[in-house]
Order: C-alpha cells, then structure tokens, then sequence
C-alpha cells in the first residue's frame, strides 16, 4: 500500500541506500463523473478508481552530484523535463534545497494515452522513491501537494489501492472497496490527448440520471454489481476525439453480453470480471477476432507500490 510504504520510509531512517526499485501501478476509473466546467478551467470530477497490478518499474541511482537524468526503453516518451518523472525529482530537490542527484531508469509497460494514470504514477513513485533515497523525510500529505502541483492525478496514487477524487482530481479519500476481482483491459492503440476531450466534453453529453454512483460502487461485491455501477461522463468526448477508441467499444460490446466502459480520457476499454477463466476465454476470443491491438488481464485493488 503506497500510503503505508511512505509513512514506514519517512520514519525509518533508512537513508543509506544507494540504490532503490519501485513498482509503479496503473489505475482504472470505476466511476468518472464531471460535474461542470470550473473557473480556473478545470473540470470539477468524481470518481472512485482502483489500482490494478500492470506496472512500470523504475529504477533510482543516487548520485553525489545534483544531476538529474532519465531513461526509457520506450523511444516514443521524452526523457528531458517535459517527463514527469524528471519535472517530479527537480521539484522535489528545488522545493527541499536537496543537493543530490539521481539516475533513473524507466521500464514501460502501461500504454502511453490510455487512461490507466502510467506517467502521472510515475510521478508519484518518484516523489516517494527519493522521498527515501534522499533521506527527506516528507509526510505523505506534504508528497501529494507536491504531486498536484505535477498533475491533477497524481496525488490518487498516494491513496491506492482504492480512493474516491474529486475536485480536479487532486482532493483524494482512501476508500474500501467491497470487490476484488479481475479486469479485462483492450486498448485501442491510438493516442488521446486528455486535454483534447476535456475540451471536447459538453454538458450536453450528461444524461438525465441525478444519483452518483460513487457511494454504491464501494459497496458493489459481485463484477456484475460493479459494472453495472460503472460510469465515465467523458466517453462521449473521448469517442469524439478519438473514432477508434468509439468503433472499439462497439465491437466489444457485440461480442461480450456485459457492460463495457472506458477508463478516464484515455484508449483503454476495461470489463471487470470475477472468474479468471471467463475473463482470460473473452480475452482470447476477442484477440482472436483481432478487435483491439493488445489487451491483458490484470488484478484489482492489490497493493500496487512496491520500494525494495
């Protein structure tokens, strides 16, 4: 549990290390609702996410320097500033006088795009990771202010395995979830800009249901219970922006009799299940048919940051 990890980091001492390896998980949106358009122009949310077991891994080298360097073995994700990782450590050392530097090397796993929170819980193992390595000694409130100001999703991950946001993402509750189960996550393989359907959405697109949904997805204790709960007030914005996204949903949705729904604003369809083996046999009959360009079949609420 990221939450515990820290306060155990924060209070241990343990500040000799040179070296630390963190998991750094993905989230999905059970429920996403916009509640309108804010002044600062942001959207004011609420959801309820859990973490799932589909990692990034990052690898942090102290150094006696203050330099700061990053590497990937995706091409396609920048390695400079325009990183949150990077943008995550140089706040982190601007903001504490910090004059350590650190080598990072990233190991990508979540899609870029997809709506699973992979750079924005990048960032947020990075606070926590130097928050140790460097011997810093933050709390976990003073680590999520830091990550707000990063992104809006990223204090979430402070709270995982299980939280409920709103805001603009960045007030975050630690809540309990009544299920645990598997998910089928079918990614469309296409990039969607957050801010692209932020900008696309339109209250036009809400129906006419007034009860949130959040408070009875906590207590949800069958897939069958919870996704019938699922909700995401940006899917129409998102298959508007992104038509691929929309044509994946729909084949989906032919070829399984269970409710489909996309996870925040990005190209990842997911379908909770309880039965591992009924979940692997759609993911395979959908792989078969080639609807998608991956997919995979990950836990729920697990304990999803590891720092060894």
């Amino acid at each position: 549990m990221m939450a515990a990890t820290l306060k155990n980091a924060s209070q241990s001492g343990d500040v000799c290390a040179s070296t630390l390896k963190v998991q750094s998980p993905a989230k999905i949106n059970l429920t996403l609702e916009v509640l309108g358009r804010r002044a600062d122009g942001y959207h004011d949310l609420r959801s309820v996410v859990a973490g799932i077991d589909l990692n990034d891994s990052l690898a942090f080298q102290r150094r006696t320097d203050a330099t700061i360097t990053l590497t990937c073995d995706d091409p396609d994700l920048p390695t400079d500033d325009r990183n949150l990782v990077v943008r995550a450590a140089q706040m982190l050392a601007k903001s504490t006088g910090c004059r350590e530097g650190v080598s990072i090397e990233l190991n990508k796993r979540i899609p870029l795009a997809s709506g699973l929170g992979g750079g924005s819980g990048n960032a947020a193992a990075t606070l926590a990771a130097l928050n140790r390595l460097w011997g810093l000694r933050l709390g976990i409130e003073e680590l999520s202010q830091m990550g707000a100001q990063l992104g809006s999703d990223v204090p979430l991950f402070f709270a995982l395995p299980s939280a409920r946001i709103s805001g603009r993402g960045d007030e975050v509750e630690r809540v309990d979830l009544g299920w645990s189960g598997w998910v089928l996550l079918v990614f469309a393989g296409c990039t969607v800009s957050t801010a692209d359907v932020y900008a696309a959405w339109s209250a036009d697109d809400l129906d006419d249901r007034d009860e949130s949904p959040a408070d009875a997805i906590t207590q949800a204790r069958t897939a069958d219970e919870v996704a019938g709960l699922c909700r995401n007030d940006l899917e129409p914005a998102v298959f508007r922006v992104a038509p691929r996204v929309q044509e994946l949903h729909k084949a989906i949705g032919a070829r399984v009799q269970r409710p489909v729904r996309v996870s925040g604003a990005g190209q990842t369809v997911f379908i909770p299940f309880d039965d591992r083996t009924e979940a692997e046999d759609v993911r395979l009959k959908l792989q078969s048919e080639a609807i998608g360009t991956g997919s995979c079949l990950v836990r729920a609420w697990t304990d999803p940051l590891k720092i060894a």
